[in-house]
């Protein structure tokens, strides 16, 4: 199994999601003009159906086709999974970079206030669902793949 080559397929998938993410929302990130059923998480944090659909069926089911086609491989679920929650951070960043109606520059403004930030006194510095995603890949390496 090449991990590495995993990774890079996995990550260029992500970052062309965000491509396609970011020309089809332009100014409407996250919930912003979504049909569906939302779920209030928090007092500032709402998770759409979109989203739900996007990354808890149409991901998971991509990425488990090997196991439909092969069985199962702790080690190629591992490698996957840390793939998948690294690649949502990708993903979601890299929407800042490509989106043709959105400045980089307003990723640390109230532009963003649609998930919650790790913050410095009011300073953002970086999205909790960030550091989670990079965490839940991290458990998957040290559990599953190491």
């Amino acid at each position: 199994m090449n991990v590495l080559l995993i990774f890079i397929w996995i990550y260029a998938a992500m970052i062309a999601m965000a491509f396609w993410e970011a020309y089809a929302e332009g100014r409407n990130p996250w919930d912003k003009r979504k049909l569906g059923w939302k779920v209030q998480l928090s007092r500032n944090f709402v998770f759409p159906a979109y989203h739900f659909y996007v990354f808890w069926v149409m991901w998971p089911l991509l990425l488990t086709l090997p196991f439909v086609i092969y069985g199962w491989d702790s080690k190629l679920f591992g490698v996957l999974a840390s793939a998948y929650f690294s690649g949502m951070v990708l993903e979601d960043f890299f929407w800042f970079i490509v989106n043709p109606a959105v400045k980089f520059s307003e990723f640390w403004t109230d532009f963003t206030d649609y998930y919650p930030w790790i913050k410095v006194g009011k300073k953002k510095i970086i999205p909790w669902g960030y550091v989670l995603g990079v965490a839940v890949a991290v458990l998957f390496w040290w559990f599953l793949w190491r």
